[in-house]
């Protein structure tokens, strides 16, 4: 080796040394580092898993519920209409019933075993099985099939709708783990994780054991991942597979086993996991996707129903029992035959699950079960009294007064009769729109809110946004004012019906006309007010005062400022649904206003009630004048502007309503009553273009598809009371006797009652 070399070769060598130096040096201090970074790393998870697991898991939405399913001795109920009620309350038509959540059905009797509400935070009852007999399509007989009492009245628990969502995309229900149903979660662990009460979060032989078989198959047929690694993937982590993701699940789920408990983690999988999608809502949670695919609480799903439910975990897009039910059913009859092999079912029982249907909810209805106009009613309500961070967070449950069956009513009958319309009337297909509002007069309940025709949409809601002339609706405010006492009207009344023009105060002339440009010099109010003549009204209202008229439009409920221009006495004003449906409530009422309400009660987490929101009366005009109203309008029913219904709803109904139709047939309009129920229903287009229909062509074919598909009561007890009924001679309104060819029965105020004679009564009695 030359000298060259040689000391190359030490220098070389000293400097490795130093650096081997340097290295030991550094090791110290390379190793501390580590740690501190390590240490910083699981500070940094432990603070993000206690920030999520104690933050807003436990922060729970505001849970919606309708209102209850209430059937007494003496209510009009078809057992077609129950059937259908029932079914939307989430009961199985069976042959005989057997457990809760069962009916039968026949000709004469319905048996339905009612539920037991296992949810703390839900009212409910005994479970008990009862029978229903009808007769004429009215309760006759409530019978408690166990015991053989008698039952005035039974109460099927109030069905959840809805939660206020947490996030724009996100929606769950959040259950503690006791009221899980025990199948459920033997279900569960069976087939995600048996072993996890032995783990520490993370089985290193499941996913070894998961790597060889995967290898062998040549594609992923199983998952190794703990049921708490699961949790971390819903929590924390994106859905990406890489190595570096499958470390940080393992590190995530061993702080999460440090942290919590098995209970603990086990009930936030549960609430948490990812179940499928709708649309732009995401499912989280079984108790969720109980009502989402099944229409039922969790504590009401059978055997193969939960089974389904756990099967479709591992890919809930791939076995989607809506748009994959094959692949849904293969993966829950697998799920079924892996909890025999553990013993939670019998081999027997598993034959029979398997050959049962799917029996997931169809897609309409899935569609239909947002009732976004609704939901935003509700909330604009709500705003009214909490802020929105307590009811996104705090577990509240509002008990509202929306009813279920109606409710899905009223979209079907909005729906299909603007498709209807639009085919008959030639009307390009989607341009026609609509909004409908029904209401119990006589508690000012809100049962049905339809902002939209399609049932998906949200956003802009008709029923309480729009704007637009409510024409022929004015129309018994005004002659409720001048029924009032004061003013010396009857129903007998002679009104001019002829040509008027008016000086305006913009200075314009205004000449308004019948709607068939017929004049009869003069007419009885009733029959003005029933056939909605336009020249009576305004010869009637500017006699009392347009002032005097919006003072009645106020006491009705319409609280907005109303300019006092004669336009106004045929409806000129702009109002939405909804105060069209409070103005109705009133005269349905006998006078009687009480204001709209969307919700009884709110309950805490803990069940205990912390606002109720109680029905509130005020007499705001004579009961007298309302009634005769009624009359009237019921009158309308059956010779007047509505006579359809008449024709297509038994006349012992007694059918009260209104037509309404603005310039141009922009807006179609219809407000109508029974006994028990009213509905204002508007129909018209987005652009405010013409639509061609008038209120009785387009509006109250709506309102005549929805109330036909509903139990109706009679308003016969509305037209009583302190009136007098009395035979006049139609002509003339004098007294007329039954001699008299065109008399006929109206009711009076007593003391407003004509006291002379018809002459038609003189000829008889003189021919005598």
């Amino acid at each position: 080796m030359s000298r060259k070399s040689r000391k190359h070769r030490k220098t070389s060598n000293r400097q490795s040394g130093r650096r081997r130096g340097l290295l030991r040096s550094l090791l110290p201090s390379l190793f501390l580092a580590l740690i501190l970074a390590g240490s910083i790393t699981l500070l940094y998870i432990d603070a993000q898993v206690r920030a999520i697991m104690d933050g807003e898991i436990d922060s729970e939405p505001s849970h919606v519920y309708a209102r209850p399913l209430t059937i007494g001795n003496g209510d009009p109920m078809s057992l077609a209409h129950l059937a259908r009620k029932l079914d939307r309350f989430g009961y199985h038509k069976t042959n005989q019933i057997s457990q809760p959540g069962d009916y039968s059905i026949d000709q004469k009797q319905a048996d339905l075993f009612i539920r037991k509400a296992t949810n703390e935070t839900i009212p409910g009852q005994s479970a008990i099985p009862v029978r229903i007999q009808t007769k004429n399509d009215q309760v006759v007989s409530i019978r408690n099939l166990k015991t053989g009492q008698a039952l005035s009245t039974i109460a099927l628990e109030s069905p959840m709708i809805g939660t206020l969502q947490i996030g724009p995309h996100q929606d769950r229900i959040q259950l503690k783990l006791h009221q899980m149903p025990e199948i459920l979660v033997h279900a569960l662990l069976i087939m995600e994780d048996h072993k996890f009460s032995e783990h520490h979060g993370v089985d290193l032989k499941a996913i070894l054991r998961a790597a060889v078989t995967n290898l062998i198959s040549g594609k992923a047929v199983q998952g190794g991942s703990t049921i708490t690694q699961q949790l971390v993937k819903n929590l924390f982590l994106s859905p990406e597979k890489t190595i570096k993701r499958k470390i940080k699940e393992a590190v995530y789920a061993l702080v999460i086993e440090w942290r919590y408990s098995k209970t603990k983690i086990l009930e936030t999988y549960l609430n948490e996991v990812f179940l499928g999608q709708s649309g732009h809502r995401a499912i989280h949670g079984f108790p969720l996707a109980s009502e989402f695919y099944f229409g039922r609480p969790i504590w009401d799903l059978r055997p193969h129903e939960v089974a389904l439910l756990v099967g479709i975990i591992a890919a809930p897009s791939y076995y989607n029992p809506h748009r994959n039910p094959e692949r849904a059913l293969q993966r829950r009859n697998l799920t079924l035959n892996r909890m025999a092999e553990f013993g939670t079912l019998t081999p027997e029982a598993v034959i029979r699950y398997k050959n049962l249907p799917i029996g997931v909810t169809s897609r309409t209805q899935e569609k239909i079960s947002g009732f976004p106009a609704y939901f935003d009613f509700l909330q604009r309500y709500l705003r009214l009294y909490y802020s929105e961070e307590i009811l996104r967070t705090s577990g509240l449950d509002l008990h509202t007064t929306l009813d279920l069956d109606i409710q899905y009513a009223a979209q079907h009958a909005l729906s299909q009769t603007l498709d209807k319309l639009e085919i008959s009337k030639k009307i390009k297909s989607g341009t026609l729109q609509g909004a409908v509002i029904v209401v119990e007069p006589a508690s000012g309940n809100i049962l049905a809110v339809i902002g939209d025709r399609w049932a998906q949409n949200s956003g802009f809601n008709r029923a309480t946004d729009i704007e637009r002339q409510i024409g022929s609706l004015v129309k018994p405010a005004v002659y409720l004012t001048a029924l009032k006492s004061s003013y010396g009207y009857t129903l007998a009344s002679r009104l001019p019906d002829k040509p008027i023009s008016l000086i305006l105060e913009d200075g314009n002339r205004w000449s308004p006309k019948n709607y068939n440009e017929e004049y009869q010099d003069s007419v009885p109010l009733y029959q003005a007010l029933a056939h909605s003549y336009n020249l009576p009204a305004v010869h009637l209202g500017m006699a009392i005062g347009i002032d005097n008229i919006i003072h009645t439009l106020n006491q009705l409920g319409l609280v907005r400022d109303i300019k006092p221009y004669p336009s106004v006495l045929l409806g000129s004003s702009q109002h939405n649904p909804l105060e069209m449906a409070q103005m109705y409530q009133a005269i349905a009422n006998s006078g009687s206003l009480i204001p709209l309400r969307g919700l009884t009660q709110i309950s805490n987490s803990k069940g205990e009630t912390i606002a109720r929101f109680s029905i509130q009366s005020v007499q705001t005009v004579p009961k007298t004048s309302a009634r005769l109203v009624h009359h009237v309008l019921s009158q309308s029913v059956q010779f007047g502007t509505a006579s359809r219904l008449g024709w297509t709803f038994p006349k012992n109904l007694r059918l009260a309503g209104k037509t309404g139709t603005t310039n141009q047939f922009r807006d179609s309009w219809f407000a109508g009553y029974s006994g028990n129920l009213l509905a204002v229903v508007w129909v018209g287009r987005d652009d405010n273009r013409p639509i061609g229909l008038t209120g009785s062509n387009g509006a109250m074919r709506v309102w005549e598809e929805l109330m036909g598909n509903l139990d109706l009561t009679s308003t016969s007890k509305l037209g009583k009371g302190d009136l007098r009924y009395v035979q006049i001679d139609s002509e003339n309104g004098l007294l007329a006797s039954n001699e008299c060819e065109t008399r006929i029965n109206l009711p009076f105020i007593p003391g407003t009652q004509p006291t002379s004679y018809s002459s038609c009564v003189k000829i008889v009695h003189n021919n005598r």
